[in-house]
């Protein structure tokens, strides 16, 4: 941590994958834009509460720390998909601060959305901004079904299935598909 603190130090400003708040007086309104940015940001980002950029990145002191670790995890919880968060405690320059790793939303669910809102966002340097257009269509075209559910189920059948869903597919199948698919008079080839 003290790493860290000494390269924001040196640098004067938060850094793509770092975002420091004071939280002196509670969560930050701004920090649903951070997170939804981090949870966007490959490999996600650290959120540092405790710290005012505005004093070189001193501590400050924080009222009640726990209260503000539940209002990050409940805040976490606002999101769609839910950002996922991994909350711990630090010391800097002797003072506590609390420390936020936001994990990168996976790709199939990304953008990471204020649910209230819709909107998301992505990181550009010290700063959280709102997707464009061209953003949020890179990644719905990066979007990847789901693949769980292509593996066979050891030791299932035909008789397994319910005969009444199977009856309405392959009929389905036929008047939709008739020169495709559709085009098998055999049950058992058709499926």
């Amino acid at each position: 941590m003290n790493e860290l603190v000494a390269r924001l130090r040196a640098a004067g400003g938060d850094y793509d994958d770092v975002e420091v708040k004071s939280a002196a007086g509670g969560l930050p309104q701004s920090l649903a834009s951070t997170l939804s940015a981090l949870a966007n940001r490959p490999g996600g980002g650290t959120i540092i509460l405790g710290l005012d950029e505005a004093t070189g990145f001193r501590p400050v002191q924080l009222s009640d720390p726990q209260a503000l670790k539940q209002g990050l995890a409940h805040k976490a919880r606002s999101f769609s998909p839910p950002v996922q968060l991994t909350i711990s405690d630090a010391e800097v320059d002797g003072a506590p601060v609390i420390v936020a790793r936001v994990h990168e939303c996976g790709p199939s669910a990304k953008p990471c959305r204020i649910t209230a809102s819709g909107t998301a966002y992505m990181r550009g340097y010290d700063g959280d901004f709102p997707l464009s257009d061209l953003e949020e269509q890179a990644f719905l075209a990066a979007r990847k079904p789901p693949l769980f559910d292509r593996q066979p189920v050891p030791g299932a059948t035909r008789e397994d299935l319910d005969s009444d869903l199977v009856a309405a597919f392959l009929r389905s199948v036929r008047e939709r598909d008739p020169h495709g698919l559709g085009r098998f008079p055999d049950d058992a080839e058709l499926l």
